[in-house]
Formats: C-alpha cells, sequence, structure tokens
C-alpha cells in the first residue's frame, strides 16, 4: 500500500522545499568557506615560513658577502702600506743617487 499525499498538499510542500534552499545554499557556502579559508590559512603559513627561510639564507649571504668584503679591505690597506713602504724606499735610493757624484 502506497501512500499518496493529497494535491492539494503539493504546493505547500513544493513552497516549504523552495524556501529551504537559500538555507541549504548557505550552509554549503559556509562549510565550503571555512574549509577555503582553513586551505587559504595553510597556504599562507607555508608561505611565511618560505619566507622566513629564505630571509635566513639572504642574511647568511650578506654576512658573506660582508665578510668578503671586510677582507678584501684588509688586503687593500696592507698594499696600500706596502706601496708607501716601497715608494719611501725608492726615493731614498734616488736620493741616494744624486747626492753622490757620478764619478764614484
Amino acid at each position: 500500500m502506497t501512500y499518496r499525499l493529497p494535491f492539494s498538499c503539493m504546493p505547500g510542500l513544493l513552497a516549504l522545499g523552495l524556501l529551504s534552499l537559500p538555507a541549504l545554499a548557505a550552509g554549503t557556502q559556509a562549510a565550503s568557506h571555512a574549509a577555503g579559508s582553513h586551505t587559504a590559512s595553510s597556504w599562507l603559513h607555508q608561505q611565511v615560513s618560505h619566507d622566513k627561510t629564505r630571509i635566513v639564507q639572504l642574511q647568511q649571504g650578506v654576512a658573506q658577502q660582508e665578510s668578503r668584503s671586510r677582507q678584501a679591505a684588509a688586503r687593500l690597506r696592507q698594499q696600500d702600506s706596502s706601496i708607501a713602504e716601497l715608494k719611501k724606499q725608492l726615493q731614498a735610493v734616488q736620493s741616494g743617487r744624486k747626492a753622490s757624484p757620478a764619478g764614484q
């Protein structure tokens, strides 16, 4: 035995079903939004972690370059000092030649 609703009840049930669709859709959207925000949050955390790692790598690279730059500056100061000392020695030799007579 099958139970059948009277035809007069159908429009009411149809209207009730149509009225409940926005509520169902809103619930689905909220669940989808929650899942989407979780995914977005997870993605943001991954990006932040990646960016922090990249920052550390860049800071290490800068520190290495600064170290090389300081070493190069120290070498240049040493070379400048050596050049200055060699110039003094050259001037002493040249002034010694000028002071002595050409025949000696």
